[in-house]
């Protein structure tokens, strides 16, 4: 059918990280239904709906479903500007975690 080349680019569920469809479907603007995952019968991102804030604080609380959503769902979709801000964070994130650790 010609998917093999687009089944890279497919989102993913970020309860069990299989390979999904779509996330969502849209019905209007500002009107969308999530989709749920085949495998583990949830939703498959519902980070879709938050405010980056609280995608950061689970960040922050090491949840791997946030994680998830930015490197799977997220970064493929947006500019590189959110390959900046990742970087950053990711950056900052170990130097904390390198000071908490060594007690600086």
């Amino acid at each position: 059918m010609g998917d093999d080349g687009a089944e890279g680019e497919a989102p993913r569920c970020v309860g069990c990280g299989r390979r999904v469809r779509t996330l969502f479907v849209q019905y209007s603007p500002g009107n969308i239904r999530l989709m749920k995952c085949d495998v583990c019968k949830a939703v498959a991102d519902p980070y879709i709906e938050c405010e980056f804030m609280i995608i950061l604080i689970d960040l922050i609380l090491h949840k791997t479903r946030a994680y998830r959503h930015l490197l799977f769902n997220k970064l493929h979709i947006g500019s590189s500007l959110d390959k900046g801000i990742l970087c950053q964070f990711i950056l900052m994130h170990i130097v904390l975690d390198a000071c908490i650790h060594f007690h600086l």
